[in-house]
């Protein structure tokens, strides 16, 4: 395969057609990053008696006069048109996929240096992206092409940034989730979610996506359950990834607070069944979650609870040893809370109609 010239120039400059000056100071992107710079650089009071020469006296004028320089640039760089900062990280990334997807599979000269820059025009775009305007602006200038594209990015690193970047845009935009869903983004990130061979943080990372989409949105997780969501939640918590695990479980939780009528499906799924078998393995430090879940699930539902009382679970015999194993252990008392309140709900006489104190 013929590569253009024109594209080998462009991986080994990251884009801009020439290398970034080591030398250069970053500029600041919010007002934390000009405090820190000020933290950094203020000269304590043992730095100013040190420049008692004139010469040192002189070094330390010339030094403020740069600091005081850079600080007025980098505050009026602040507030620049924010939506055409987004438009240039948009369009440098869609060229950049374009370079990405033409020197796949050759040894090209400065690949690493794109990525590099790649990662970080979807960090700058997340940071932009945390004010409520720009990321309802965000799709406006083409940014739903890059999420698509960025997805099947080689790197890792660029998939996991562009799947944090999603997650931003979600959170609390009905909107944007609206729109995410409208290009089948909830199948996508469920397939990645369930891939075992994706790197963890890829996983963790849709998984957060996912969580986001679907918050507050009936819509969206209607689409995750009529897409076998909570099968792949289940897989998800029964990895060996202990921050997937995690996640999973406080997403099938804020489901079960949010929108108790899945109860159903998660009872005939024999999600019941499913969390005792976790629990039934070394005691850990996701059983907290799972015992949590499982007392949110069983709140109020008679299936649920009936599921828990079946004699061949053993359930109220794990329950009890592992209140023993709780006991006086501070570190575990939310945990041994949750037990003791599982065991009320489902194995004390005439409790099928208690519910979980909220």
């Amino acid at each position: 395969m013929l590569v253009n010239p024109e594209i080998c120039q462009m991986a080994s400059t990251g884009g801009h057609g020439s290398s970034d000056d080591p030398g250069d100071k970053r500029p600041p992107r919010n007002l934390q990053d000009v405090l820190k710079y000020a933290i950094e650089h203020t000269p304590t009071t043992q730095d100013e008696e040190g420049g008692e020469s004139e010469g040192g006296n002189h070094g330390n004028r010339e030094s403020a006069a740069e600091r005081a320089e850079w600080l007025s640039n980098a505050l009026s760089g602040m507030y620049k048109d924010e939506v055409k900062e987004m438009a240039e990280q948009v369009a440098f990334l869609k060229e950049s996929s374009k370079v990405t997807e033409a020197v796949e599979g050759h040894e090209v000269e400065g690949r690493e240096d794109l990525e590099e820059k790649k990662t970080e025009a979807l960090e700058y775009l997340f940071d932009l992206v945390q004010g409520i305007d720009n990321a309802k602006d965000f799709l406006k200038v083409g940014g739903g092409d890059i999420l698509q594209l960025c997805f099947s990015d080689p790197s890792s690193e660029v998939r996991w940034r562009t799947l944090d970047l999603l997650a931003a845009l979600s959170q609390n935009h009905p909107s944007n989730q609206a729109e995410f869903h409208s290009m089948g983004l909830i199948k996508r990130l469920l397939d990645v979610l369930d891939s075992s061979s994706e790197v963890d943080m890829v996983r963790i990372k849709a998984l957060y996506a996912l969580s986001c989409l679907c918050r507050d949105n009936d819509t969206c997780l209607s689409n995750f359950v009529k897409h076998d969501g909570f099968s792949v939640l289940m897989r998800a918590m029964q990895s060996d990834i202990e921050k997937l695990q995690i996640k999973a479980t406080f997403m099938l939780q804020a489901i079960l607070i949010s929108f108790p009528q899945h109860k159903d499906t998660l009872h005939n799924m024999g999600m019941v069944h499913q969390l005792v078998s976790l629990l039934q393995q070394e005691h850990a430090i996701t059983h907290e979650q799972f015992i949590l879940a499982l007392l949110n699930l069983v709140s109020e539902h008679s299936g649920c609870i009936s599921d828990c009382c079946q004699p061949e679970l053993q359930f109220e015999e794990l329950l009890k040893s592992r209140v023993e194993l709780l006991k006086d252990k501070e570190e575990f008392m939310e945990e041994l809370e949750y037990c003791q309140k599982l065991m009320a709900i489902c194995f004390t006489k005439n409790t099928s109609s208690q519910g979980m104190d909220r």
